[in-house]
């Protein structure tokens, strides 16, 4: 019988078209809006999705074969919460969350869509940072997966 195929979020494909999401995202929000959004907002989201994206690394690196395993959302949250790393990364991903949304109200102050937008910017940068930093991660899991499906050699 063969393995249940990875989560779609897992999948190099899935991650590239994402990458291409939050990219535009912040073209969008930076370049576009106006006034301008504070660039202050994509460079903290960057940052936050830097070290986001290296404990999702760490979580990844530690069991990479639960990671695969994982066929739904709730498969790789349970592949997450399963490390100590994939832990440390979600309560990360709120504590980044509660930032940038005070750092838009501190940047921007009001009207209150543009704060909305101010941390819409900032949450595309982190997404972005977070996902390019843990890419390569997915490679390694569909090449994982790739070689748990195949079919046994005969001898």
């Amino acid at each position: 019988m063969p393995a249940a195929k990875s989560h779609a979020t897992l999948s190099p494909r899935t991650n590239v078209l994402l990458l291409f999401v939050w990219a535009m995202g912040m073209v969008l929000a930076f370049l576009v809006v106006q006034p301008h959004l504070p660039l202050a907002l994509g460079l903290a989201g960057g940052l936050l999705g830097a070290v986001a994206g290296a404990m999702q690394h760490l979580s990844i690196s530690q069991d990479p074969s639960r990671f695969s395993a994982a066929s739904s959302l709730m498969g790789v949250r349970r592949a997450l919460t399963s490390t100590a790393w994939g832990r440390k990364y979600i309560a990360w991903l709120y504590f980044s969350k509660v930032v940038l949304v005070l750092i838009a109200f501190l940047l921007i102050k009001e009207p209150l869509y543009r704060v909305a937008l101010g941390y819409l910017a900032g949450y595309f940068s982190l997404m972005l940072v977070r996902d390019g930093v843990t890419l390569r991660d997915t490679y390694v899991l569909q090449r994982l997966g790739n070689l748990s499906s195949a079919p046994p050699e005969i001898s």
